[in-house]
């Protein structure tokens, strides 16, 4: 965790200095020494960015200065095939639904938060991010929130401000199955018996123009630059967790969007969506079964189209095999259709299987290979649009043992579309690509 300081450990080791004269004692330097391990220890912390809300709590232990986290990978890319990227047309389940390793672009996340505590034994944090993932360089977030405000719910955290918000995220093909990134405002972690909830309510930003992408990620984005008000769109959003079923971990999600008269009436539309996560883990790994249905929308209740309904179903799990080998997996169903339309793209269906068997030589040196394999089946097309991927990777990382960041990367990344069902003109395209990549998160 890289912080910055702001001096802290040397001002108290100044004050501290201050005080022991030449002729210090031997139990005055150690008093001294017992104080400066006190404020190193204090620079330590759980805060970190993970590309997730952050949540305090009330018994995080509230580090010096300001914290610098985030997630960022750049390098080179070089391309000696028709396509760069491995991306077969009409994927709308993110731009490496066939497998993100050594398929996917620069770019990253930057944050700096400060975490204080008031005399009333408040915890707050002010925190402001920006981000790289094209030619503009936005704000993120720029929120506060605070923890142990209510005598009823100490655990409850209230935060407001423009945030990354709700998106659950999956690993291996890098897709937000949801996601509300916006401002507003809401409460995590309220205690309800056994289990929690988490709501909001937030806007999505003006100026932010939506538009449904093939191959982005996520699939519905938004394209020009941000402003700073709400676009007229809204979301509900709510979260139910905590909740044990013996068997399994469960949590509930239930969202829907609406407009304000910011939008005209003729163009404004509802939408809604539900989702459940089933996680079991065990000696192994774990394994996760995600299901989510929306009615007018896909991954996100802000963009709705009308008379869209999306299922997104996936298995995804990771195991170690023995001490120095591991293997993770997914598959994944997303059914996309617009009731009423005759367009070939409003009626499809993606299926694809992702496996990332892993070898680690040592706690630094380690050697992945990823394949993937993905149909988009067009019900209206007489063709379908299919693809393959298969990328070695040669990785040097900061320390396998405590799963650290950050780490290098060389890889080589091969594979296939055949693009039959919605080819203008050449539909098979090959890829054959090498590069060099930094990844860390921190």
């Amino acid at each position: 965790m890289k912080k910055l300081k702001l001096l802290p450990i040397s001002i108290a080791v100044a004050a501290s200095l201050a005080s022991v004269t030449s002729f210090a004692t031997e139990t005055e330097l150690q008093e001294l020494e017992q104080r400066i391990q006190e404020l190193e220890s204090r620079m330590q912390t759980d805060y970190v960015n993970d590309q997730q809300p952050a949540v305090l709590s009330p018994d995080i232990e509230v580090p010096l200065g300001v914290v610098f986290s985030g997630y960022a990978r750049y390098g080179a890319h070089y391309q000696s095939g028709d396509q760069k990227y491995v991306q077969v047309d009409g994927s709308f389940n993110g731009s490496s639904a066939i497998g993100r390793l050594g398929n996917e672009g620069n770019g990253g996340e930057f944050q700096l938060a400060k975490v204080f505590q008031s005399d009333n034994g408040a915890i707050w944090d002010v925190v402001v991010m920006f981000d790289h993932w094209g030619d503009e360089v936005n704000i993120k977030k720029a929120y506060a929130g605070a923890t142990n405000v209510f005598e009823s719910q100490p655990n409850a955290y209230v935060w407001a401000g423009r945030d990354f918000h709700q998106r659950p995220q999956q690993g291996i093909n890098d897709y937000f199955w949801m996601m509300h990134d916006g401002q507003g405002g809401g409460i995590n972690n309220l205690e309800l018996g056994s289990v929690k909830l988490d709501f909001g309510v937030v806007g999505a930003v003006d100026s932010c123009s939506p538009t449904i992408e093939p191959g982005a990620n996520p699939s519905i984005n938004c394209t020009g630059g941000a402003g700073t008000g709400d676009s007229g769109a809204y979301a509900f959003t709510s979260k139910l967790h905590g909740i044990n079923l013996g068997f399994a971990d469960l949590e509930l999600y239930a969202n829907y969007g609406f407009d304000s008269e910011a939008i005209d009436d003729e163009k404004s539309i509802n939408a809604y969506q539900l989702g459940a996560v089933f996680s079991r883990p065990n000696d192994n790994g774990s394994n996760r079964l995600v299901l989510r249905y929306s009615d007018n929308a896909d991954n996100g209740v802000f963009w709705k189209t009308d008379n869209l309904t999306t299922l997104y179903a996936s298995f995804e799990g990771n195991s170690t095999l023995g001490e120095s080998a591991a293997v993770e997996y997914l598959l994944a169903y997303h059914d996309y259709s617009v009731d009423g339309s005759s367009k070939v793209e409003d009626e499809r269906t993606n299926y694809s299987a992702i496996v990332r068997p892993m070898y680690f030589w040592n706690d630094v040196h380690s050697t992945w290979l990823e394949a993937g394999y993905q149909v988009v089946d067009y019900a209206r097309a007489s063709d379908d649009n299919s693809g393959w991927k298969v990328t070695l990777s040669q990785n040097i990382a900061f320390d396998w043992g405590s799963g650290a960041r950050p780490m290098l990367r060389f890889y080589a990344t091969a594979g296939e579309v055949d693009n039959k069902a919605t080819a203008t003109t050449t539909a098979k395209q090959d890829t054959f690509s090498l590069g060099a990549m930094w990844e860390a998160w921190w």
